[in-house]
C-alpha cells in the first residue's frame, strides 16, 4: 500500500504537469520589427511606457513614460493619458477608460504594437528576459530617434562604444546584455564591437553603470575599452556623439584634452546664462551643433530653438521672416504672420551666417536687443520679447566694422560671449570617428571596414570644407566601395579643388523620364585619380538608376547605400532626380 508521502508525491507531480500545459498569457512586442517576448502574470495590473520603473519597457520615441495599464483579470487595457495614444481594434482609447481586450488582440502603443497570447512555455522569471539584441540598422533608426525624443523632452540618455579583444566579442556581450536594464539597447558593431544606449540616464547614471559593467567583466577575465558620449553635453546628432565616442575610447588614458572638450567646457558654462553668444570659424566646422547644444543645456531647452540662415534669405524679404508681418502690410500679404523673434519667443533664435545681414536690417535687429521688443511689418505697436540670441558668422565682424558693413554697436550687442570653433585640421583625433559615423549612416545595415591606410589618409588631408567636406568624401567612398572595404583609392582626395570645379560645371540635360534623358559626359585627365574617381561614381549611379527605371530606393539598395546618400550625391553632380519610368 503505498504510503502518505507517496500519495503526496503524485499530487505535487500531476500539478506541476497541470501548470507545465496550462497556457500562460504573454505579451508580444514589436519594436521597429524588433520582436521580443514577456510573460505576463496571472493576476495584477501591467504598466506599459518607456520608463524604467514600468514592468514592460517600450524603448521607443513615440511611447510615453507611462503609456498604458493592462488590467489581467478581467482582460482590459486603458490609455494612462499618453500623448501619442493607445488603440485597440483601430479605435483609439480614451485616455483613463478600460476597454476589454481578448487573447489574440493587439494593441498599438504609440508606433510599436503589443500582441497578447498565450503559451505553454512557462517563464520563470516573468516581465524580466533579457535585453534583446537590436540590428545595426535598427539601433541606428533609434538613435536617431532618440536624439529627437530628448531635444522634446529635456531627457538625459548616453551612447556607449566598446571594444573588445579578439575572440572574446560572445562572452562580452552576455555579461553587458545582463548589465543593462530593458529599456536600454544593445547592438554589435562589428566582429569585436557593440553599442548600447542607456536611456534616460544622466551622466553620474551612465559612469556609475558603466563602473559597473566593465567590474562585472573583470570578475570573468574580460577587458574592454569603452567610449561614452552624453547628451547633450557632448553632442546633439547620432553622428556627433557616436564621433564622440570613437574619440574617447581611441583616446590613451592620461591624453590632455583635446580643443574640443575646451570649447564642451565653456558651452557648459555659457549655458546656464542669458548673455548673448557669437560663434565664429570656418565654413563647415559644426556652428549650428554648438548653438543648438547652447541651447540643449540652458534653462531654455523646453523652449523653441529657431534658426534662421541670413545669407539664404532675399534682403527684400529678410525682414518679414525676422520680425513677422500684419495682414496688408505689402503685396501678398493676406494674413497676419508672426516673425521667427515671436516664433522663438522663450527660447533661442539663432542667426547663422550674421555677417550677410544688411545694414537697413542691422538697425533694426539692435532696436529688438536692446529694448526687447519686436514690432511686425505694418504694426504699430510692438510686443515684449524674451529670448536669447547666439549668432554665428565665418567671417572676422571686427573687419567688416572696420569696412563699414557691420554696425559696431551690433557687433558688441552680439559678441557677449565669443566661442571659437576650430576647423577640422586642428581636430585630428576626431577624423576616424566622424568618418565612421558618416560612414554607417550611410550604410547603416552592414558592417563597414576601414583600414588603417584610410584613416591615416584622411588625417592627413587638410579638409578646407571641415566636417561637410568630410561627410561627403565618405558617402562618396561607400557609394563607391559597393558594398566591400573602403580604399584609400575611393577617397579621391587628390587635387580636390579640381574635382570640385569639374562636378561645379557639370550641365546636365533636362529630360522627361530616365530613359531619354542624355547624361553629359565628362572628360577627366586620366592622370587625375580624383577626376577618374567622379567620372566611376557618376557612371554607377547612373547606371543603377536605369537599370532600375529611375527608382531611388531600389537603385540605392543596389549600390548598398540609403537613399538620402544617393539623392545628395546626385545634386553633388548637378544630376536631377529621375521619375520612374
Amino acid at each position: 500500500m503505498a504510503s502518505h508521502s507517496d500519495d503526496y508525491d503524485d499530487v505535487d507531480t500531476d500539478t506541476a504537469v497541470v501548470a507545465a500545459e496550462s497556457p500562460r498569457l504573454c505579451a508580444m512586442i514589436s519594436i521597429d520589427g524588433v520582436v521580443t517576448t514577456k510573460a505576463l502574470p496571472d493576476v495584477g495590473d501591467v504598466t506599459i511606457g518607456r520608463d524604467a520603473s514600468c514592468d514592460i519597457v517600450i524603448p521607443h520615441a513615440s511611447v510615453s513614460r507611462q503609456h498604458a495599464k493592462l488590467r489581467m483579470s478581467p482582460l482590459e487595457i486603458a490609455d494612462a493619458g499618453s500623448r501619442n495614444g493607445t488603440r485597440v481594434r483601430g479605435a483609439d482609447l480614451e485616455p483613463h477608460v478600460p476597454v476589454p481586450l481578448a487573447v489574440g488582440e493587439a494593441v498599438q502603443i504609440g508606433r510599436c504594437a503589443v500582441l497578447i497570447h498565450s503559451s505553454s512555455i512557462i517563464l520563470d522569471d516573468p516581465l524580466d528576459d533579457g535585453v534583446p539584441d537590436h540590428s545595426p540598422e535598427s539601433f541606428a533608426r533609434m538613435f536617431e530617434m532618440e536624439c529627437a525624443r530628448s531635444a522634446r523632452s529635456r531627457s538625459p540618455f548616453s551612447f556607449v562604444r566598446v571594444e573588445v579583444r579578439e575572440g572574446r566579442a560572445p562572452e562580452v556581450g552576455d555579461v553587458l546584455r545582463s548589465a543593462l536594464r530593458t529599456s536600454d539597447a544593445i547592438s554589435t558593431d562589428g566582429p569585436n564591437g557593440f553599442q548600447l544606449l542607456l536611456l534616460d540616464t544622466s551622466a553620474d547614471q551612465t559612469s556609475a553603470a558603466v563602473a559597473r559593467m566593465t567590474q562585472l567583466l573583470a570578475q570573468t577575465g574580460l577587458s574592454v575599452k569603452v567610449g561614452i558620449a552624453r547628451y547633450p553635453q557632448d553632442g546633439v546628432t547620432a553622428a556627433q556623439l557616436s564621433a564622440h565616442a570613437w574619440e574617447r575610447l581611441s583616446r590613451p588614458p592620461h591624453a590632455p584634452p583635446t580643443e574640443m572638450d575646451h570649447v564642451r567646457t565653456l558651452i557648459a558654462q555659457i549655458a546656464h546664462g542669458d548673455v548673448s553668444v557669437l560663434i565664429t570659424g570656418e565654413t563647415g566646422v559644426g556652428k549650428e551643433l554648438c548653438a543648438e547644444m547652447i541651447h540643449r543645456l540652458s534653462a531654455r531647452a523646453g523652449k523653441p530653438f529657431v534658426k534662421l540662415n541670413c545669407a539664404s534669405v532675399v534682403e527684400s524679404l529678410i525682414e518679414s521672416e525676422l520680425f513677422g508681418h500684419e495682414r496688408g502690410a505689402f503685396t501678398g500679404a493676406i494674413t497676419a504672420r508672426p516673425g521667427l523673434f515671436e516664433a522663438g519667443n522663450g527660447g533661442t533664435v539663432f542667426l547663422d551666417e550674421i555677417g550677410e545681414l544688411p545694414l537697413s536690417v542691422q538697425s533694426k535687429l539692435l532696436r529688438v536687443l536692446e529694448e526687447r521688443e519686436v514690432r511686425r511689418v505694418g504694426a504699430t505697436v510692438g510686443k515684449t520679447l524674451d529670448v536669447r540670441f547666439v549668432c554665428a558668422t565665418n567671417r572676422v565682424l571686427a573687419d567688416e566694422v572696420a569696412a563699414g558693413r557691420f554696425r559696431r554697436d551690433l557687433y558688441y550687442r552680439i559678441n557677449g560671449v565669443t566661442l571659437s570653433i576650430p576647423p577640422l585640421r586642428e581636430r585630428r583625433s576626431e577624423i576616424a570617428g566622424l568618418a565612421k559615423a558618416f560612414a554607417r549612416r550611410s550604410r547603416p545595415a552592414s558592417q563597414l571596414v576601414m583600414g588603417a591606410d584610410v584613416i591615416d589618409a584622411l588625417e592627413q588631408h587638410p579638409w578646407p570644407g571641415n566636417i561637410r567636406e568630410l561627410r561627403n568624401t565618405i558617402e562618396r567612398a561607400v557609394l563607391l566601395s559597393s558594398g566591400g572595404s573602403v580604399r584609400v583609392a575611393h577617397l579621391a582626395l587628390e587635387n580636390e579643388a579640381s574635382r570640385a570645379e569639374l562636378v561645379g560645371g557639370t550641365r546636365p540635360t533636362p529630360r522627361v523620364t530616365l530613359t531619354d534623358f542624355e547624361v553629359p559626359r565628362m572628360t577627366p585627365d586620366p592622370q587625375t585619380l580624383a577626376n577618374a574617381v567622379a567620372e566611376l561614381e557618376r557612371k554607377r549611379i547612373l547606371d543603377a538608376l536605369n537599370e532600375y527605371g529611375g527608382n531611388q530606393t531600389r537603385a540605392a539598395r543596389a549600390l548598398g547605400i540609403s537613399r538620402n546618400t544617393l539623392l545628395s550625391r546626385l545634386d553633388a553632380y548637378g544630376l536631377p532626380r529621375p521619375r520612374k519610368s
